[in-house]
């Protein structure tokens, strides 16, 4: 558990997918988002409450969509449709700056 934090609580009640390692998807953290993290942060992330999800995986973290997928897949074709994370990250910082960037686009779009 590279990213455990205190402020963040982990989770254990979903099951992400990974289309190109399906066995290793079940070894993916769910972690709530840091408490310690900005109010814009915070605000971005309870708009995308239930439509988004925070998980470590393979050595990133990692926000999905309520597709849950963990890594890019497919080509979009039929056989195999186009999946992929909402964004990767190297440190939790880079999270709250992606969550903050999101929150002023929202912003600037009226939508918050």
């Amino acid at each position: 558990m590279k990213y455990a934090r205190r402020d963040a609580t982990i989770y254990t009640d979903l099951e992400p997918i990974d289309r190109n390692d399906p066995d290793s998807a079940n070894s993916a953290i769910e972690y709530g988002l840091p408490t310690g993290f900005s109010g814009k942060a915070h605000a971005c992330w309870e708009y995308f409450s239930g439509a988004a999800y925070l998980f470590e995986y393979k050595g990133q973290l990692v926000i999905t969509d309520e597709s849950l997928e963990l890594t890019e897949y497919g080509d979009g074709s039929h056989e195999a449709p186009f999946g992929a994370p909402r964004g990767t990250f190297d440190t939790w910082e880079e999270v709250e700056e992606w969550l903050e960037a999101v929150y002023d686009d929202l912003m600037e779009e009226g939508i918050l």
